[in-house]
């Protein structure tokens, strides 16, 4: 019996507000049937160090496990962890340790839009807020994701690449730009 094929994907960002304040650093696995992503960023500005790190594991297209952790000044700002307990049914353990159950219906995760054009999907699953987001599809490899903050992220496609991040947070908007030299 010959081993699965491991298929891996490294991607980095830089990270642009007022200059480049930082790097998304993303990394996919995959065999037949399972993937593992993990993305992990630190954003330095004056007084502030920010990081985020998510990491997934699918099997079959489904979320075996997710979690999503952000520090800031290297203090725990949010945490959502996601955890497959039956069929269709996953434990979210939240920032403050509360769980509940839910069911996800759409197997297109927020980690899946670094590495494939959302071109058929009027909803993707968020990691972290633990729920299905809306997004829009504007033409021409553009889309909008909007956020339940409020907020919203564009995502820009060059033949099925995301190639640009732009992330409004409140009346900032943060740009991550694929480094393709990296």
């Amino acid at each position: 019996m010959l081993p699965p094929k491991l298929h891996a994907q490294k991607l980095e960002f830089d990270i642009i507000w007022l200059g480049k304040i930082g790097k998304l650093h993303i990394q996919r696995t995959a065999d037949e049937d399972s993937t593992c992503t993990s993305i992990n960023s630190v954003v330095k500005i004056p007084f502030y160090k920010l990081s985020w790190a998510t990491t997934l594991s699918t099997i079959d297209g489904k979320l075996a496990t997710s979690i999503y952790q952000q520090l800031l000044n290297n203090n725990k700002r949010e945490f959502t962890e996601i955890t497959m307990k039956a069929d269709n049914l996953w434990q979210l353990t939240d920032n403050e340790g509360k769980k509940e159950t839910i069911t996800i219906r759409h197997l297109f995760y927020v980690s899946d839009l670094y590495f494939k054009e959302p071109v058929n999907e009027a909803y993707i699953f968020s990691e972290r807020f633990g729920r299905s987001l809306p997004i829009i599809n504007n033409g021409n490899g553009h889309y909008t994701l909007m956020l339940p903050d409020d907020n919203d992220c564009e995502y820009f496609y060059e033949n099925g690449l995301c190639k640009m991040v732009k992330a409004k947070n409140g009346s900032r908007t943060i740009k991550m730009v694929l480094n393709e030299a990296a």
